[in-house]
């Protein structure tokens, strides 16, 4: 949430010298992908709801702009590897992982402004992964900080201060040990513009 902070200070003498900002926040539906989805054993994570917030540049007379974005949320173990990792405790267990970063991304906007705008965004960033195993009412986890990339494309909806958009977006993070986050979210949110 630092870099949406930081980005609104940078807005208001932004906005004077011309460059556009937007400021937003989503619902992502996220689903994993590969083999965070289901291993060669079935083991993996299921679908979950994820929160992102951005803050969006763009120049005048130019369809590219900068994005800053921060997202959180956490994915649940599926069944197969719920039953695996009771079997090696001895005793019923549950897992999730939690995925908290930001990405710096490039966009593409298309061209004429309407009410209706496509883009595309690509970029890369950093995410925090946390495993965590609950076992018997107590909980073990590991995390580290790991690189990530992520591309999409996405439409908004709106010509005045307030826009609608809806993007999806493919994010693969570092692996943590044998974990390998990738994921293909559909977000929907609202974007409000800062300044003129």
């Amino acid at each position: 949430m630092s870099a949406l902070v930081l980005a609104s200070l940078i807005a208001a003498p932004s906005a004077a010298q011309g460059v556009r900002a937007q400021l937003g926040v989503a619902g992502s539906l996220t689903f994993p992908t590969s083999f965070y989805h289901a291993d060669p054993n079935g083991d993996g994570f299921t679908p979950a709801l994820h929160g992102l917030a951005l803050v969006d540049f763009k120049l005048p007379k130019t369809p590219v702009g900068l994005r800053l974005d921060v997202s959180t949320g956490h994915n649940s173990a599926n069944d197969s590897l719920k039953t695996r990792l009771s079997a090696a405790v001895g005793a019923p267990s549950d897992a999730k992982t939690n995925l908290f970063g930001g990405s710096v991304d490039v966009t593409y906007n298309f061209q004429p402004a309407s009410t209706v705008r496509g883009y595309l965004l690509g970029g890369i960033g950093f995410y925090r992964v946390k495993f965590s195993v609950t076992s018997s009412g107590v909980t073990a986890d590991t995390s580290a900080t790991k690189f990530a990339w992520n591309v999409g494309a996405g439409f908004t909806y709106g010509t005045g201060v307030i826009a609608l958009f809806l993007e999806a977006r493919y994010l693969d993070v570092g692996a943590l040990e044998t974990i390998k986050p990738t994921t293909l979210s559909t977000a929907t949110g609202i974007r409000l513009r800062i300044g003129s």
